[in-house]
């Protein structure tokens, strides 16, 4: 009778050892299952940010690389917004649902800083706007002129072959001079205008070319706070000394071809 309740007690015990084994084993892989998770969770959020930052960083290149050309774009006239002034917004709002408070400040200075300069470079772009849709009413009147006199001289060689003393010969080489004289006048305000507008487009890339460095500053800034939001490591003030002599360089560099080939437009308008 002892040897079987030794027995039992025995596989009680072992079966005890069982159940807790068990136990532990559910507890260890639910703890890994929720580490699992957590790493998953800390990934997928790393990769949603990654990405976020990438797309700002490219929108703001593709809005500055816009930007920079606005003296020679033709505005838009059916009030529909560009596709780089449109995805700036989108990619600046796009930030404030990964990141941190910091890099939030500094995204959102970055967009003031380019609503502010954008407006003032569509402001200093207006007056070579205008001037060019000048342009295009001179263009249609020469165009009707030119199509007016050759109907004109259609019909004077009809009326030669017909009846050379007709009065209205007379009266449709008047026209025909009247005509060629407007066309001249038209021409010369043409090339006035095309000067002038020369000139306002110069001034608008002024502008633009004022507020390069301020543009550049605030980009790095939220550079610099997108490497720290994702752990990627940098030196500031090394970087921030690279960029700006990159930057100060290339305003150099740029002041120095359009004083050249400013020059040499100039030359040839006089």
């Amino acid at each position: 009778m002892e040897a079987f309740w030794g027995v039992i007690a025995g596989a009680l015990i072992s079966f005890l050892g069982i159940l807790l084994t068990l136990r532990l084993n559910q507890r260890v892989h639910e703890e890994n299952l929720r580490e699992e998770h957590r790493k998953t969770k800390e990934a997928r959020e790393f990769s949603a940010k990654q990405a976020t930052l990438l797309g700002a960083s490219d929108a703001v290149t593709r809005f500055i690389s816009y930007y920079l050309s606005l003296a020679d774009r033709t505005l838009p006239s059916d009030g529909v917004v560009t596709d780089e002034v449109a995805e700036i917004g989108v990619a600046m709002n796009r930030l404030h649902f990964y990141c941190g408070i910091e890099t939030i400040e500094k995204a959102t200075h970055l967009g003031q800083v380019l609503s502010e300069t954008f407006t003032k470079a569509i402001m200093a772009k207006m007056p070579s706007a205008f001037i060019n849709e000048d342009l295009k009413v001179i263009d249609i009147q020469i165009l009707s002129l030119e199509k007016m006199n050759e109907n004109f001289q259609e019909e004077i060689k009809s009326i030669l072959q017909c009846d050379p003393h007709n009065l209205l010969i007379i009266s449709h080489r008047n026209q025909l001079a009247q005509n060629f004289q407007t066309i001249a006048d038209l021409h010369g305000k043409r090339v006035e205008l095309i000067k002038q507008k020369y000139i306002e487009t110069e001034k608008c890339r002024d502008v633009i070319k004022q507020n390069l460095k301020t543009i550049y500053d605030s980009l790095r800034d939220v550079l610099l706070f997108a490497r720290k939001e994702l752990s990627f490591s940098i030196d500031q003030e090394r970087y921030k000394s690279i960029i700006t002599e990159q930057t100060e360089l290339t305003i150099r560099n740029l002041e120095k071809f359009l004083t050249e080939i400013r020059k040499q437009v100039l030359s040839r308008m006089q």
